[in-house]
Parts: structure tokens; C-alpha cells; sequence
């Protein structure tokens, strides 16, 4: 789904997603910052790592992943895109941590949406609608909220109660333990 092209931004290059290319700085990126858990909602050790980067490299089609570049020097600074769930599309975003709160992640989400809806993205033939796009954070995870709002999502609530909380898990069979975490769901607000 990457439109196969390198797009330009003020400030940064979005590069079709390279596993070859861009694993080993995202990989160092997560170790290195200090915020694996508030990232994955599970605590940093080298076999949940290797589980997340697993699940990052192998999306396969049902995935439109660009890394950014800056375009002054050419540096890996994260990741922004979208992957298939079933017939939504959850965007994602990583920015290391030096690069974070500069605008970076904002402006390359505002690309990537601005080119999702322009280009008509479909799913098995239907196209892709605002309410087909969510985003899924911790909520402990003020940053990546206050995007999300600014970028135009809205909690997902049932009612004027207020937010829905979803426990999402992981099953790690080799140790048969279970980790639980909760997320908040953000969809795009129309």
C-alpha cells in the first residue's frame, strides 16, 4: 500500500518502509530510550523485543509503514503508518526520543492521513472511510494522546461516561505467563 514513492515534508523525508535499511536503528532506538514499556505495554527485555520487532517486520501487504528521515542530515528518527486490522487501519508512530517534540510526528501524520483519504485507500473494495481509522495508545501515554487529538481523534466512548478502556495482552508461551495492559481506542473524528 506505500505508494512506492519518497515524500518530502518541511522537514523530513518519508521513505517507503525498509526492513533492511531501518530495523537496526529502530531496534536501537527502542532499546536505548528507555520507554519500551510505555511503547509495547510490556517491560523491556531482549524476548519482548524480538516478539515486537517480529509482528513490526512481518505485517506484510496489510501495511503502509514510512520511516522519516530528517532532511537536513539524513537520520532515522522513527516511523509513521498504518496496518490493516481486520477492515480498519490503526495508525502507528515511533519517534526517538531526542527527535520528540519538535513537530516531527505530527507533521508525518498529517502527510500519511492527508494521503490515505486523497489517494482513496480501499479495503476489498471499499474505501476507506474516517471512521475505518483508529489509533490505540496507553493511556498513561500523555504525548502520543495530545497528538492524537491534535491530529482530529477522539477517545472512543460508549457513552458521555467517558473513555473506553480495552485490555489488550500478550501470551508468552514459552514462560506461560500472560501480560495485560490497557489501551485507550482514539478513532478519527468526522
Amino acid at each position: 500500500m506505500n505508494t512506492g514513492k519518497i515524500i518530502e515534508t518541511k522537514h523530513l523525508f518519508l521513505k517507503p518502509g525498509n526492513n533492511a535499511r531501518d530495523s537496526e536503528p529502530f531496534i536501537k532506538m527502542l532499546r536505548q530510550d528507555g520507554d519500551f514499556e510505555a511503547f509495547c505495554g510490556l517491560p523491556f527485555s531482549d524476548k519482548y523485543l524480538e516478539m515486537f520487532v517480529d509482528y513490526f517486520e512481518h505485517k506484510e501487504n496489510d501495511q503502509c509503514l514510512y520511516s522519516l528521515y530528517l532532511k537536513d542530515d539524513d537520520v532515522f528518527i522513527g516511523y509513521v503508518g498504518f496496518h490493516r486490522e481486520i477492515d480498519d487501519y490503526e495508525l502507528e508512530f515511533y519517534i526517538g526520543k531526542e527527535f520528540r517534540r519538535k513537530g516531527f510526528c505530527k507533521e508525518a501524520c498529517v502527510e500519511v492521513i492527508n494521503i490515505l483519504f486523497d489517494e482513496g485507500l480501499s479495503v476489498d473494495g471499499n474505501i476507506l472511510v474516517e471512521e475505518n481509522l483508529y489509533a490505540a495508545t496507553l493511556p498513561n501515554n500523555v504525548a502520543a494522546n495530545s497528538l492524537l487529538e491534535n491530529l482530529g481523534f477522539k477517545r472512543h466512548a460508549i457513552s458521555s461516561g467517558g473513555a473506553v478502556l480495552v485490555a489488550q495482552g500478550i501470551y508468552d508461551e514459552e514462560g506461560d505467563d500472560f501480560h495485560a495492559f490497557p489501551i485507550e481506542r482514539y478513532v478519527m473524528e468526522t
